[in-house]
């Protein structure tokens, strides 16, 4: 039986709850062990990202800054030169391409209020009152790999997120999001230690509705 410290205890938290069924808040915290500890993972909120984004058959040079919670920026090049900005200031969403930029006020929806909780980790805490998370009692085959699968779900918008984790290394191995508008899967893979963190470097997107592909490296 897999066990791990708690986080606010010197006691162990085991991977199943008093009925024998799978904690998914357990899984969430050999997952945090996993990626270097919880603390250092909630610590780590400002990143740069460097690599290719591969879509609709071309490859294009990706740069990503994001500033947890909310503040983000990407810019897509190719030969040089830029093809498409888009970014998110904390307030606004914004997208520029040709010379032509689009903006759109965002600072007070359900879907941002949703998405800070979800920069912050609020859905691994038991005790919030947004998010609500169970686990099946049996493991998920995913690419061949057993997994645990964990599903979250918030009161605010509704949206049903669906996490699978490696049952040997309770590394994230796949994440499916069921909005009201789309249903988006994405595959995580290659972990490599970034500082004290381990963090995915290759990314698979697959838009579900559809079925428009995406890879990031």
């Amino acid at each position: 039986m897999s066990e791990i410290s708690a986080v606010n205890g010197n006691s162990e938290i085991n991977l199943y709850n008093r009925n024998g069924r799978i904690d998914p808040y357990a899984v969430f915290q050999l997952n945090f062990k996993a990626l270097g500890g919880e603390k250092q993972v909630k610590n780590d909120t400002t990143f740069k990202y460097s690599g290719q984004l591969e879509m609709n058959g071309s490859t294009f040079d990706l740069t990503d800054y994001v500033k947890k919670p909310l503040k983000s920026l990407r810019i897509v090049s190719s030969n040089y030169k830029i093809q498409y900005r888009t970014g998110d200031d904390g307030v606004n969403i914004w997208a520029e391409q040709d010379g032509k930029t689009t903006k759109l006020y965002d600072g007070d929806t359900p879907e941002r209020q949703v998405k800070k909780l979800w920069d912050e980790y609020a859905y691994t805490d038991p005790k919030n009152k947004v998010f609500v998370a169970t686990a099946g009692n049996r493991k998920v085959s995913i690419d061949g790999s057993n997994c645990y699968e964990v599903t979250i779900r918030n009161r605010k918008t509704d949206e049903v997120v669906t996490h699978y984790y490696d049952a040997d290394t309770y590394m994230l191995k796949r994440e499916v999001k069921n909005s009201s508008t789309e249903k988006v899967q994405t595959d995580f893979d290659d972990y490599r230690a970034v500082g004290n963190t381990l963090m995915a470097h290759k990314l698979d997107i697959r838009y579900l509705d559809t079925n428009v592909k995406q890879s990031i490296k």
